[in-house]
C-alpha cells in the first residue's frame, strides 16, 4: 500500500476508535483485535486517497482544539456525520474537502472550499442562526497575524451547500453565547497600529449583510495572548481578553453585551483597563466559585478580582507569584497576612522559596512552607524524601512542597499551586 494511503487509513483509524471509545464490547480477543473499519470509511479512504495521489497533501489546522486531518461532524443536524478533509494542494494551497454520505450510508465527494493565504488556522463548527444546522467556520492564515474569517453554510447537499456567508478581516475569533439568546455570537478580534477592538456579529437574518457591534481593547494594546469564555460572579456570560500593554505587562479586558451593545467592564478613565499585572499570569478560577478572576497589582504579592455585571471588583484572592520559576500559590489560612518569602537558588537542594510568617504575641517569627524546583537527575526521588510532596511534574522540572508547621495541610497547598505559561497561543480556547 503507498505510504500516503496507510497515512489515511491510520488518520480515519484514529478518527473512528476516538468516537467509538466507550462503547466496545465483547470477548477478550476482540477487545485485543485491531481496530477494523466499516466498508463506508475505506470507501472515505479510498477518496481522499484519490486527491492524495492527484498531489494534494495532508495539511490540518495549525491551532485551535480541532486539529485532526480529517473530522466527522454532523453539519446539517440529521444526525449522520459529515468527512472534512484538511488538504493542500502542489501549490500549498490549502483545501477543505467535503464528504456527504448518501441514503445507501456511502461517501461522496460533495464539495470542495479553495483557501486563502498559507494555511487553514483554525476551524470550528457552530449554529450561528439557530435553525440546527452548523456553520463552518475557518480563519485563513495570511500574512503576519492577518487571518480571513470566513463562515460557510453547509447545512444541505444542494448547490448552496458550500457558500460563504460570512467574511472579514481578524487575529483571531471566538463562539459563544455572549448576550445570552442561546444562539451561538461570532466574535473577532482585531489588532492593528491603531489599537485592537472586538466586534461581535449577527448572523442569524441570513438576508441581510452581518451587523456587528464594536467595541475598543485597551489603549496601548500591542497583540494579543488570549480570550476565554468565562462567566462573572453573577453569572453573567462574559469574554476575558487578555493582551500586551507597551513596557507594562499584560492587560485584561473584560466584555459583556448589554442590550446588543458591548461594554468593557475593566475600562478605567485612562482608556484601558485597570487589571494590569506582571507578564505569565492569566484569569482563572482561583476560588472554586465557577467564575474567572483576574490578578492584578505588581511584584510578587498579587491580588485577584471577581468582577460583576455592574462593574465591580472585589477582591477575591491574594497570591504569591514566582515570576522566574514560572508558579504561582493562592494564599490561605496563616500565609494571608504578615508573609515574607525568601528567594533560594532552584534546581537544587536549597528552597525555590521559603515562606515565612511574622510573628506576634502568640508565635514568634517562623518559616511555615518550602517550595522546590528539583530539576536534574533523581529530581522525583528528591521530591519526596524529608516529609516533601509533589505539587506538580513537568518535562524537566519536579515542583515540590515541604509543610513546616501543623498550621497547614497538604491540601492547602495542592489545591492552591499553580503552573504558569510564558506564551499561551489565541485559538485554544
Amino acid at each position: 500500500m503507498p505510504r500516503c494511503k496507510r497515512l489515511t487509513a491510520l488518520v480515519l483509524a484514529s478518527v473512528i476508535a476516538l468516537s467509538c471509545a466507550g462503547c466496545m464490547s465483547g470477548s477478550v480477543e476482540e477487545l485485543y483485535s485491531l481496530p477494523q473499519m466499516s466498508e463506508e470509511y475505506i470507501q472515505l479512504q479510498e477518496l481522499i486517497g484519490q486527491r492524495l495521489d492527484e498531489g494534494d497533501t495532508y495539511a490540518a489546522p495549525t491551532g485551535g482544539s480541532n486539529r485532526q486531518s480529517v473530522q466527522l461532524r454532523d453539519l446539517d443536524g440529521d444526525g449522520v456525520p459529515e468527512a472534512l478533509a484538511f488538504l493542500a494542494d502542489r501549490s500549498h494551497t490549502p483545501l477543505v474537502c467535503i464528504y456527504r454520505r448518501s441514503p445507501e450510508g456511502e461517501f461522496y465527494h460533495d464539495a470542495i472550499l479553495p483557501g486563502e493565504g498559507s494555511a487553514v488556522a483554525r476551524v470550528d463548527y457552530a449554529d450561528l442562526n439557530g435553525d440546527g444546522a452548523s456553520e463552518l467556520i475557518l480563519a485563513w492564515q495570511g500574512a503576519g497575524d492577518l487571518r480571513l474569517l470566513s463562515v460557510y453554510s453547509l447545512g444541505s447537499p444542494d448547490s448552496a451547500s458550500q457558500e460563504c456567508i460570512f467574511s472579514a478581516g481578524c487575529a483571531d475569533f471566538v463562539v459563544t453565547d455572549l448576550d445570552g439568546n442561546g444562539v451561538q455570537d461570532l466574535l473577532a478580534l482585531q489588532t492593528g497600529a491603531n489599537g485592537g477592538s472586538l466586534a461581535m456579529y449577527d448572523l442569524e437574518d441570513r438576508d441581510e449583510a452581518a451587523s456587528a457591534a464594536t467595541i475598543s481593547l485597551s489603549a496601548g494594546v500591542t497583540g494579543l495572548r488570549r480570550a476565554v469564555p468565562g462567566t462573572l460572579s453573577d453569572g453573567t456570560a462574559a469574554l476575558f481578553v487578555e493582551s500586551d500593554l507597551a513596557g507594562s505587562g499584560l492587560v485584561t479586558d473584560v466584555f459583556v453585551c448589554d442590550g446588543g451593545q458591548l461594554k468593557n467592564l475593566a475600562m478605567s478613565a485612562l482608556g484601558r483597563s485597570g487589571l494590569l499585572r506582571p507578564d505569565g499570569l492569566y484569569a482563572a478560577d482561583v476560588n472554586g466559585d465557577g467564575a474567572l478572576e483576574v490578578p492584578a497589582g505588581s511584584g510578587e504579592r498579587l491580588t485577584w478580582y471577581s468582577l460583576n455585571a455592574a462593574g465591580d471588583q472585589t477582591p477575591a484572592a491574594s497570591s504569591y507569584y514566582d515570576s522566574q520559576g514560572g508558579w504561582y500559590l493562592i494564599l490561605t489560612g496563616i500565609l494571608e497576612e504578615g508573609l515574607t518569602v525568601e528567594r533560594h537558588g532552584a534546581g537544587g537542594e536549597e528552597p525555590a522559596a521559603a515562606f515565612i510568617v511574622a510573628g506576634d504575641g502568640s508565635a514568634p517569627q517562623r518559616t511555615v512552607l518550602a517550595i522546590y524546583a528539583l530539576s536534574g537527575p533523581n529530581r522525583q526521588d528528591r521530591a519526596e524524601v524529608d516529609g516533601r510532596f509533589i505539587l506538580r511534574q513537568e518535562e524537566n522540572t519536579v515542583y515540590a512542597a515541604q509543610l513546616l508547621t501543623d498550621e497547614l495541610s497538604r491540601e492547602d497547598i495542592l489545591n492552591n499551586f499553580y503552573i504558569t505559561y510564558d506564551q499561551w497561543q489565541l485559538g485554544d480556547l
